[in-house]
C-alpha cells in the first residue's frame, strides 16, 4: 500500500486562495462567530467570581451551548466554501437538526481529550487526532454522534503522524492569531478550518496524496 501523506504548502495555498475569494463572506462569518461566542465566553471567565454559585453555572451552560451551536454554522460554512458549494448567511444559524449531535459529540470528545492529558498527555493528543472529523459526518452525512466519532477514528488511521503534524500546524497558526492582538484569529481561524475540511475530504476520497488534485491552486 502507498504511504499517504498530506502536502501542508498546497493545502494551506489552496486554503488561502479560497479565503481570499470569499474573503467578505469568511470575514462577516468569523466576526459573527467572535462577537457572539468567543468574546463572551472571556468576558464571562474574566468577570466570573471565584466560587461558582447556581446562577453563574447557569450562565456558563448557555454561553457554551451558544458557542457550540455557532461553531456548527461556521465549520458548515467553511466546508461549503471550499468545495465553492453556494452559502447564505443562514447557513450559520439553520442547523438546530443537527445540533444535539453535534453538541453530545463534542461534550464527549472534550472530556475525553482532556482525561487523555491529565492521565499521559499522548492519549489525549492521540484522541485529539483520531476523532477530529466527527462534526463532518454530523454535517454531511446527519450521522449521530457516536457514529460520527466511531467514522472520524477509523477514517484517521494509518495517517497519525501526518495528522500530528497538520495538528500542529493548526495549533501554531491559532496561537499566532491569537498573539496578535487577538485580530489575527479572524485570519487564522476560518483558513485553519478550511484546511481541517479539505483533509477530510481527502481522506473520504481515500487519497494518497492530500490535498486531492479538487483542492489545489
Amino acid at each position: 500500500m502507498k504511504q499517504r501523506s498530506i502536502d501542508l504548502v498546497e493545502l494551506f495555498k489552496f486554503c488561502y486562495q479560497q479565503y481570499k475569494r470569499y474573503a467578505s463572506f469568511v470575514i462577516g462569518a468569523m466576526a459573527t462567530l467572535y462577537v457572539l461566542a468567543f468574546i463572551p465566553q472571556v468576558y464571562f471567565v474574566l468577570r466570573a467570581p471565584k466560587t461558582p454559585t447556581q446562577k453563574t453555572e447557569i450562565i456558563r451552560v448557555i454561553l457554551t451551548v451558544i458557542q457550540l451551536f455557532l461553531m456548527l454554522g461556521f465549520t458548515k460554512v467553511m466546508f461549503l466554501l471550499v468545495q465553492d458549494a453556494y452559502v447564505e448567511v443562514v447557513d450559520m444559524f439553520n442547523n438546530f437538526r443537527l445540533f444535539l449531535s453535534f453538541f453530545v459529540a463534542s461534550i464527549l470528545y472534550n472530556i475525553a481529550i482532556i482525561l487523555g492529558l491529565f492521565l499521559l498527555i499522548v492519549p489525549g493528543i492521540f484522541i485529539a487526532i483520531r476523532f477530529q472529523f466527527y462534526p463532518y459526518f454530523i454535517i454531511e452525512e446527519n450521522d449521530s454522534s457516536f457514529t460520527a466519532l466511531q467514522k472520524s477514528y477509523y477514517l484517521s488511521q494509518n495517517l497519525t503522524l501526518e495528522l500530528f503534524l497538520f495538528g500542529l500546524t493548526v495549533v501554531v497558526l491559532n496561537i499566532v492569531g491569537v498573539l496578535l492582538m487577538g485580530i489575527g484569529i479572524i485570519f487564522t481561524y476560518p483558513l485553519t478550518t478550511m484546511a481541517t475540511a479539505v483533509v477530510y475530504k481527502g481522506l473520504i476520497a481515500e487519497a494518497n496524496t492530500i490535498p486531492t488534485d479538487t483542492f489545489r491552486v
